[in-house]
C-alpha cells in the first residue's frame, strides 16, 4: 500500500516536471529573412532579451521509499536528556513492542502490519473499509529535528512534528549513548476522520510502544 501511495506521488511529480520542461524547449528550424532595417528611424533601437525559461516546480518533499522515514545518518545534535534509558542492540520483531490490535485501539481504525524491516514497522489504517491512514513505528538513529517543536517524553528529550490536521509524528530520544544503533523511537500516523486530535492518538501509541522497549 505505501509503495503504491509513493508510486502515484512520484509520477505525479514527475509529470509535472516533463510538462514544464516541455514548455522550456527551444525551438530549431531556418528562420525567415529579416526585414531591412530603417537607419534613418528617429526611433532608438530596442534590444530585446529573450524570456527567463518556466521554472520547474520542485519535487514532493513526500516522496519517498517510507513516509516519513528517518535518516540512519548521524547528526551533530546536542546530546539528549535521558531519564529512562533504552537499550536496543537488535531490533526486535515489530509484534514485540506493537500490534495491529493495539493501533487499531487507539486510531479507531483496522490495522494491517506491511512486511518489517529491521525496526521499521508500518500499517496501512482502514474504517468501515475504506482508507483512513498509515501508521509508523520506527527504531532509528537520529532525531533530525529540524523543523520539529522540542517537548520531553517520559524524561526524555523529544521532537515533534505536525504538518497538518491529519498527520502527527513524535521523536523519542531513547539513549545518549552515541554507538548505539537504536537511540530513537518515531512514531507517525496520518490519520483521518478520528474524533480527537492525531498528536494526542501518536502519544497513546508512543507510550504503549516506549514501555514495551527494554530498559537499560
Amino acid at each position: 500500500m505505501i509503495r503504491r501511495f509513493v508510486c502515484a506521488a512520484a509520477l505525479s511529480a514527475f509529470a509535472t516536471a516533463l510538462t514544464a520542461t516541455a514548455c522550456t524547449a527551444s525551438i530549431t528550424g531556418t528562420p525567415m529573412a529579416a526585414a531591412p532595417t530603417v537607419t534613418d528611424s528617429a526611433e532608438p533601437d530596442v534590444t530585446t532579451t529573450p524570456e527567463e525559461p518556466y521554472p520547474t516546480p520542485p519535487s514532493d518533499p513526500t516522496s519517498t521509499s517510507h513516509p516519513s522515514m528517518p535518516s540512519s545518518t548521524r547528526t551533530s545534535e546536542p546530546p539528549p536528556t535521558i531519564a529512562k534509558r533504552k537499550t536496543i542492540t537488535v531490533a526486535p520483531a515489530c509484534s514485540t513492542f506493537v500490534t495491529p490490535a493495539a493501533i487499531g485501539n487507539v486510531t479507531g481504525t483496522n490495522a494491517t502490519a506491511e512486511p518489517e524491516d529491521k525496526g521499521f514497522c508500518s500499517y496501512t489504517l482502514t474504517r468501515s473499509g475504506n482508507p483512513a491512514g498509515i501508521a509508523l513505528v520506527v527504531l532509528t538513529a537520529g532525531l533530525e529535528t529540524k523543523g520539529t517543536t522540542p517537548t520531553t517524553f517520559e524524561g526524555n528529550t523529544a521532537h515533534r512534528l505536525s504538518t497538518a490536521d491529519t498527520t502527527c509524528d513524535l521523536r523519542i530520544a531513547l539513549t545518549d549513548d552515541q554507538s548505539a544503533r537504536y537511540r530513537v523511537l518515531w512514531v507517525s500516523l496520518v490519520l483521518t476522520g478520528h474524533t480527537e486530535p492525531v498528536c494526542a492518538a501518536v502519544d497513546k501509541l508512543a507510550a504503549q510502544v516506549f514501555a514495551k522497549l527494554p530498559d537499560s
